[in-house]
């Protein structure tokens, strides 16, 4: 072999061995493992109205040496949808996400989050957060004053009321189209019933517990309007019927009597005593005697429900004429008259 094809040898075989090396090194380099990295942490929509769907593309490219997976992407709620390209990334490959915002029910600045959970074993959950300024279209809104009405413990035959407020806090007119309430609620105003914006109205609402059965109380009112965020609401009524004691006076003695062999000067001083015996309220109106020299030294009284009260009477002795004669105290008592004005038949009840 010649000199010069040695040399022709030697050279091939330090280049056979070369690339065994650097093919060897290749195999044997522990790969870079996957990597995200996301083309924003942050999109701001701007000012948007209530009605619009704005939608952003968010870059999510694996600059890692393996494969990225992402396992699940999380919005912080519902007003945010996402829809992944793909979850599979290879490296050096990239994946879209399409955000979309979904205003109804906000107003005013929104900020939601959005959470990516991937195999990057640095970041294993990246975010990136939608930034939007809700503008609200003009509509009515609906400001109720409560949503429940504890009628407590009442007697059959009570008529209880309560004044519920509705407030337009809107920009346009808001219209009650309708009331629905059982047989036995009442009240007071006529449906259609418009409100301006910034206006009020109290609706009275009276409970006829004449025909209910005794026992627990479960009803509630429907209202039905046109507020788009809220086309109906509701009143709940609770409370418990027992029966209705009857109203009931005592009087203790029956009789009252004077002796006139009494030597005092000026009058004799007798007394009855009158108790409620009942639930409500009792008025008397009146005492008065049958004889001018027989003095009430009360013209009326209320008794509170278990209160009692003495009334007095004063004998004139110079007055008398008769040594031995019967007269009479007069009590009025006053009964009050119920009148429903929202009773289809317009009975009137008297209790």
């Amino acid at each position: 072999m010649s000199k010069k094809n040695s040399i022709v040898l030697g050279l091939i075989g330090i280049i056979l061995i070369g690339a065994f090396l650097i093919f060897y090194s290749i195999q044997n380099r522990p790969l870079r493992p996957p990597q995200i990295s996301l083309s924003e942490e942050e999109w701001d929509f701007g000012k948007i109205k209530e009605d619009e769907r704005p939608v952003h593309i968010f870059t999510i490219k694996n600059t890692g040496g393996e494969e990225l997976i992402i396992n699940r992407v999380r919005a912080s709620c519902g007003c945010t949808a996402t829809m992944l390209s793909s979850d599979h990334i290879p490296p050096g490959k990239s994946a879209e996400l399409k955000t979309t915002f979904i205003p109804t029910g906000y107003e005013g600045l929104v900020k939601k989050g959005i959470y990516i959970e991937s195999n990057d074993p640095q970041f294993p959950k990246a975010k990136v957060t939608v930034i939007v300024e809700v503008e609200p279209i003009p509509s009515p809104k609906a400001f109720l004053s409560n949503s429940q009405w504890d009628l407590g413990l009442i007697s059959k035959g009570d008529t209880p009321t309560f004044i519920f407020t509705i407030e337009n806090k809107g920009d346009l007119d808001l219209v009650i189209d309708k009331i629905d309430a059982s047989e036995y609620i009442y009240y007071d105003v006529t449906v259609p019933l418009t409100l301006s914006p910034g206006e009020k109205k109290e609706i009275i609402f009276t409970y006829d517990s004449t025909q209910h059965e005794l026992g627990e109380v479960r009803e509630s009112v429907r209202i039905y309007c046109n507020d788009p965020k809220r086309k109906a609401f509701s009143l709940r009524i609770n409370g418990y019927i027992k029966e209705k004691a009857e109203p009931a006076v005592s009087i203790s003695p029956l009789t009252v009597e004077f002796d006139l062999a009494n030597n005092s000067e000026g009058g004799l001083v007798g007394k009855i005593t009158l108790e409620n015996s009942g639930e409500n309220l009792i008025k008397i109106v009146s005492l008065k005697t049958s004889a001018d020299y027989l003095v009430s030294l009360r013209s009326e009284l209320e008794l509170d429900s278990g209160e009692k009260k003495d009334a007095a009477v004063v004998l004139l002795k110079d007055k008398i004429k008769e040594e031995k004669k019967e007269e009479y105290l007069y009590i009025t008592i006053a009964l009050p008259i119920v009148i429903n004005r929202y009773s289809i038949s317009q009975v009137y009840h008297i209790r």
